[in-house]
């Protein structure tokens, strides 16, 4: 999908959006929309409710487009949220006409945010309604090569830039999460991160086992012990900002295929190549940062691996030391994906002596099931951290709940046999897992985000088919963003 922009409307599209004030009789900006409407349905009182869309034929320059009318009711509780939802719903309509030139009528009706801000976020929205993942489908989905015209009098090429490059940043999110284990093994992960760097303008170095084990990765090699595939330690730098800045870090969860290793699932495996989504949404953020040029030094590690049964996986019981020096008591393999990541962290606290360190997973059950698929849970050792988190989710649309934060969680992760158990029976599972991942932040200030079930869906709905999300990519884009500005 490409955008541009004009002041008036030229030849005949094959459809028109226009989105109107709610309970406001149909107008157009554009004189010679309004002039062919008027033409033939002069005297006519339809009004749309908030959301609502009607759908239309006209006359128009010789041909007849179809036009797409939004109801908008800018007052809404919401107006954000709403007016993606509504984006996504026109972009489903856009698909099943097939229509290739697609006209926009001015924004001019909707008013509770500034005309780049809303176009930056159709710009955002739009694209994601023709993302697909039919690698291997024997017959591929219709495709159609979309060309969005905006009727504008601002300079908005910035924001509509910036909209398209997050909206494509996503999609390479999805495709990380919605390939198959076999294809996106570690090494394969490594390998696209290092084109996507080559690509955008970031650089990536990977590590291998040998290199990890001269760092004292512990952990993270103890859970890759039990698959045939070898590990990929991948290290991203995007040096935006001024030599000796410290970096803001970023850390996502790589577990390309989490079979629970000796604590084997019982059910969903066929699903376990997504827990690797945290990985995908610093490696999308990375593409969307570098893109975008931003003026601030970010470093990114995924420890990438799988965990899978074999006579060399760990096993519950071990006592593993981490590059941190810290031990750890397994009491459960299937809670594998805080391992790996708190050698990550240490990597970079060591490394890069981050100003704050930012940690995505989609982690814990514990979470699913408590937030379901509204919201992530977040953990934060500075409250200001988790508020510019906040401030975001207008322009994100993604939702973000805290967990206590309150020392007497730290005593549930004791154990006699090692100085933190990776997994302690019962209790707030969601909760202990980000105090286990805060206990390696060797005092830097640090946000845990467990996705929970934000970065997969069974369902398809608007802008949305079933499969990876691509949760986390404007979040951590946007967070830095606001990190420049300040």
């Amino acid at each position: 999908m490409n955008f541009t922009t004009a002041h008036t409307s030229a030849g005949c599209p094959e459809a028109v959006i226009r989105f109107l004030a709610a309970d406001t009789p149909v107008s157009f900006s554009d004189p010679a929309l309004q002039q062919a409407y008027l033409a033939v349905y002069q005297g006519d009182d339809l009004t749309l409710k908030h959301r609502q869309s009607r759908t239309l034929r006209l006359p128009f320059r010789g041909g007849f487009p179809t036009v797409l009318l939004m109801g908008f009711d800018s007052s809404c509780a919401a107006p954000f949220d709403d007016f993606r939802a509504a984006a996504a719903s026109l972009g489903t309509a856009l698909n099943q006409l097939q229509a290739g030139t697609v006209l926009m009528d001015r924004l001019d009706q909707v008013t509770f945010a500034g005309e780049d801000q809303l176009l930056g976020q159709i710009a955002c929205t739009l694209p994601l309604s023709e993302y697909t993942f039919d690698n291997y489908l024997s017959e591929k989905k219709p495709s159609c090569d979309r060309s969005v015209t905006l009727l504008t009098d601002g300079d908005v090429q910035a924001a509509l830039d910036e909209g398209l490059v997050l909206a494509e940043s996503v999609c390479t999110a999805r495709d990380l999460v919605n390939e198959l284990a076999d294809v996106l093994t570690p090494a394969e992960l490594g390998h696209r991160c290092r084109k996507l760097g080559e690509q955008w303008g970031f650089s990536v170095e990977l590590l291998d086992r040998q290199a990890c084990q001269a760092l004292g990765m512990g952990l993270f090699l103890a859970v890759a012990k039990g698959s045939a595939l070898e590990p990929c330690f991948i290290v991203m730098r995007w040096n935006g900002g001024p030599e000796g800045e410290a970096p803001i870090a970023l850390v996502g969860k790589g577990i390309t295929y989490d079979s629970g290793g000796l604590s084997i699932k019982t059910s969903s495996m066929e699903s376990m190549r997504f827990d690797m989504n945290g990985a995908a949404a610093v490696i999308g953020a990375m593409c969307a940062i570098a893109r975008q040029n931003l003026p601030r030094n970010v470093v990114a590690a995924v420890a990438a691996c799988e965990n899978m049964v074999d006579a060399n996986s760990y096993r519950n019981g071990d006592v593993l030391r981490s590059m941190s020096g810290q031990t750890v008591f397994v009491r459960n393999t299937d809670a594998e994906g805080r391992l790996t990541m708190a050698d990550a962290m240490t990597y970079c606290v060591r490394t890069f002596h981050p100003a704050e360190l930012l940690e995505v997973a989609g982690l814990t059950g514990s979470v699913c099931n408590f937030f379901g698929s509204v919201c992530a849970a977040v953990l934060a050792t500075d409250p200001a951290i988790f508020a510019r988190l906040t401030d975001l989710t207008p322009l994100t649309g993604e939702k973000y709940a805290q967990m206590p934060y309150f020392p007497e969680y730290r005593e549930q992760l004791k154990t006699p046999y090692a100085d933190l158990n990776n997994s302690p029976a019962g209790g707030p599972g969601g909760i202990l897992a980000g105090f286990f991942l805060e206990a390696f932040r060797e005092g830097v200030p640090f946000l845990h985000v467990d996705f929970g079930a934000m970065p997969f869906t069974s369902k398809a709905s608007d802008g949305q088919p079933a499969g990876g999300t691509g949760f986390g990519v404007k979040t951590l884009y946007h967070y830095v963003k606001a990190r420049c500005q300040e």
